[in-house]
């Protein structure tokens, strides 16, 4: 039986085999969850003939871009949510390395409270060595001391690197808004959002450390595109505030 879905949208296949030796070494049982990745065309080289008995993994091709687009990251999330046979899933995103327990934890947070939406705090890191990121260059700002290790946020400060959302509180929302295509990062912030507007609550787990490999932006106009996007965002902010604004069409039951 299937309890989790990991779900990785990504662009960059050499970053999804931090993604998979971080999987195959998770206390959690093999058994009771899979990972789903959604990627451009060509097919992965990790996701060829040869069958892998250490995890259940399956490829899917990410939504074309349209018009506008910058990229297509919030049509592969919303791909991966709708394939999803967990009840829980865990967004673990390229060129990231997580402790052995992460969805162990994650998973006890999602049988304590089904209505909450728990990330983790991660670092970034200059270069793998042994396939684990090392050599710190960035530190989480959200790291702190005063609250003890596991505490509510707001869903402004939730991030999808490495985070669970019940798929339930996905099918309430109608998934991730595909307009954030257009600009750059953002669109967790506003599903988090809504989220709380819907009755879940943002959890920061200090205990679930990732490891993100540093690199560089996806496009020239990142700052731009992400300008547009603060914009694009505090009209979503209005609308929600004004009740015009909380389930949208992108993923259903």
């Amino acid at each position: 039986m299937v309890k989790i879905s990991v779900v990785t949208p990504s662009v960059r296949p050499e970053g999804l085999d931090i993604v998979e030796q971080s999987l195959k070494r998770q206390t959690f049982p093999k058994d009771q969850f899979e990972w789903l990745v959604i990627t451009p065309p060509p097919f992965p080289k990790q996701f060829d003939a040869v069958k892998d008995f250490q995890l259940d993994k399956q490829w899917f091709q990410e939504p074309t871009k349209r018009e506008g687009d910058m990229y297509r990251l919030n049509g592969a999330w919303n791909k991966g949510f709708k394939e999803a046979r967990g009840e829980l899933i865990i967004s673990f995103v390229d060129m990231t390395w997580a402790p052995p327990d992460a969805l162990e934890n994650f998973w006890m947070h999602y049988e304590d409270n089904p209505k909450s939406l728990v990330g983790g705090v991660g670092h970034q890191y200059g270069e793998v060595q042994n396939g684990k990121p090392e050599i710190l260059v960035w530190q989480d700002p959200r790291a702190r001391l005063d609250q003890g290790s596991f505490y509510p946020i707001s869903g402004i400060d939730l991030e999808f690197c490495l985070t669970s959302v019940p798929k339930q509180a996905i099918i309430d929302l109608g998934g991730f808004d595909e307009e954030f295509d257009k600009y750059a990062a953002l669109s967790e912030k506003e599903f988090s959002l809504r989220a709380e507007k819907a009755g879940y609550i943002c959890y920061l787990d200090q205990s679930i450390e990732y490891r993100a490999l540093k690199h560089g932006r996806l496009s020239a106009d990142w700052d731009k595109r992400y300008e547009a996007g603060c914009v694009y965002l505090q009209k979503c902010i209005h609308e929600l505030n004004e009740n015009m604004r909380l389930k949208l069409k992108y993923v259903s039951s």
